[in-house]
C-alpha cells in the first residue's frame, strides 16, 4: 500500500513520512503543498490508500501554498465524489499546538479528516505503533466499505452482523444514516467511526469495557480480560476493527445475565471484580473511585477526559450536540472537573441540566 504525507517544510515532511511508514504500507514524501488543483490531480493518478496532511501547510515560503489543510482536504473529498472508486482516508498530523490552538476551534473542517496524530508524539513507540494499527484499519475500513456498498449489503453487513442479530440491535437510524450516505465511501466511513467507534454505545471500548466489569483501567489487566471476552465470542469484526478493539455491548451484557445473573453495573465495583475475575480465570484488580477512594461505587462508565472507571452519582453529563438514540452521554467525572481538565479541553462543556451540580461541587458542597 502507498501513501503520501505533505508538509511544507521539507525536513519535517522527509521525517514524519519515515515514522508513518511501516510493514506493508509506505509513506511518500515526494509531493510539497503546490497549487491546489494541480496537487488534487497529482495525488489521484497515484490511487493511495491513505494521504495525511499538516494543518499549516502555508508555514514556509513557498510559491504556491497559501492554503492549509482543511481547504485541500475539502477540494480532495469534492474530486472523489466524482471518482468514487479511488476514495480514500485522510488523516491530520501536525504539531499539538497547531491541533488544540487552530484545528480545535475551524470546527468546518473537523469531518474532513479520518482521524488527527500529534507529530511529536511519533516519536514514541507505543504511539507510533497505535497509530499505525489506525491507519492500516482505515485503508483496509475504506475498502470494506466500497465493497459492502457495491455488494448492497446494507448496515448489518459494515457491521459483521447477521441480518436477524442487527434487527435485534439497538441500533435506530443507523441503517438510515447509511442510505443517506448515497453510498459514498468518506461520508459512511465518518458515520461508522464517529458514532459507532469513538463513542460508547453498541461497542465498547478497552477503557468502556474496564467500567463495565469494574476493574482498574490498567493496560495489561484490561488487554487480558478484553482477550478473554473476544475469544468467547463478544469481539467486533467488522468496518476498521482491524484499527480499534471493540466489544458488542449488548453480546457482554448477555454473557454477565447468564455468567453473574445480574446487569453489571448493579454490582458494587470490588464484588464485581471478584465475579469477573472467577468467570474468566484472571485475578483482577477492582476499580477505585478518584472522587471517593473506594471500590465500592456503581462503576458504570469510562470518564471522557481521564478514562478512569467512574460512577453517575460522582460524575457530571457533558453537552453534546450529535447524540444520537443508540448512543451513552459523555460524562466526566468530578475529580477531572475540580481539578480544571476541562479548561485543557475547549470542545467539551458541561451539560445544562447539570451545571448547579458542578457550581456545588466546585464550592465543596458535595465532599469526597
Amino acid at each position: 500500500m502507498l501513501g503520501f504525507f505533505i508538509d511544507d517544510n521539507a525536513e519535517d515532511r522527509t521525517r514524519i513520512s519515515r515514522l508513518l511508514s511501516q510493514h506493508g504500507m509506505m509513506i511518500d514524501d515526494q509531493f510539497e503543498p503546490v497549487e491546489p488543483m494541480k496537487l488534487r490531480d497529482a495525488l489521484l493518478e497515484k490511487a493511495p490508500c491513505i494521504v495525511a496532511l499538516d494543518f499549516r501547510l502555508d508555514d514556509e515560503n513557498l510559491e504556491e501554498n497559501n492554503y492549509k489543510a482543511g481547504a485541500l482536504a475539502q477540494i480532495l473529498r469534492e474530486s472523489l465524489l466524482e471518482r468514487p472508486e479511488l476514495d480514500f482516508p485522510i488523516i491530520l498530523v501536525s504539531t499539538e499546538e497547531n491541533i488544540k490552538r487552530i484545528f480545535s476551534i475551524d470546527k468546518t473542517s473537523h469531518d474532513l479528516f479520518d482521524q488527527k496524530y500529534m507529530k511529536g508524539r511519533l516519536s514514541d513507540r507505543g504511539y507510533r505503533a497505535e497509530c499505525h494499527r489506525q491507519m492500516r484499519g482505515l485503508a483496509k475500513g475504506y475498502k470494506d466499505i466500497a465493497a459492502c456498498l457495491l455488494g448492497q449489503g446494507g448496515a448489518a453487513s459494515l457491521l459483521a452482523l447477521s441480518v436477524d442479530e442487527f434487527e435485534t440491535m439497538p441500533l435506530h437510524g443507523f441503517a438510515i444514516d447509511v442510505l443517506n450516505a448515497d453510498s459514498v465511501t468518506h461520508v459512511v466511513a465518518r458515520l461508522v467511526l464517529r458514532q459507532l467507534i469513538e463513542r460508547p454505545g453498541p461497542l465498547l471500548s478497552p477503557r468502556d469495557i474496564s467500567a463495565r466489569l469494574g476493574i482498574e483501567n490498567e493496560p495489561n489487566q484490561v488487554s487480558a480480560a478484553v482477550e478473554k471476552l473476544v475469544a468467547l465470542g463478544m469481539g467486533y469484526s467488522g468496518v476498521f476493527s482491524d484499527g480499534w478493539t471493540r466489544l458488542w455491548r449488548h453480546r457482554l451484557e448477555a454473557w454477565a445475565d447468564r455468567e453473574i445473573g445480574s446487569p453489571l453495573t448493579s454490582i458494587k465495583g470490588a464484588d464485581r471484580a471478584k465475579v469477573i475475575s472467577k468467570a474468566l480465570g484472571l485475578d483482577l484488580k477492582p476499580a477505585v473511585s478518584k472522587w471517593s477512594n473506594s471500590s465500592d461505587e456503581l462503576f458504570a462508565f469510562a470518564c471522557t477526559v481521564c478514562g478512569s472507571p467512574s460512577e453517575r452519582r460522582n460524575s457530571l453529563s457533558l453537552y453534546d450536540k450529535y447524540l444520537l438514540p443508540y448512543a451513552e452521554k459523555k460524562r466526566v467525572c468530578f475529580d477531572c472537573y475540580v481539578r480544571g481538565e476541562l479548561d485543557r479541553s475547549p470542545h467539551l462543556a458541561i451539560d445544562q441540566s447539570d451545571l448547579e451540580i458542578a457550581a456545588d461541587v466546585v464550592a465543596g458542597r458535595i465532599a469526597r
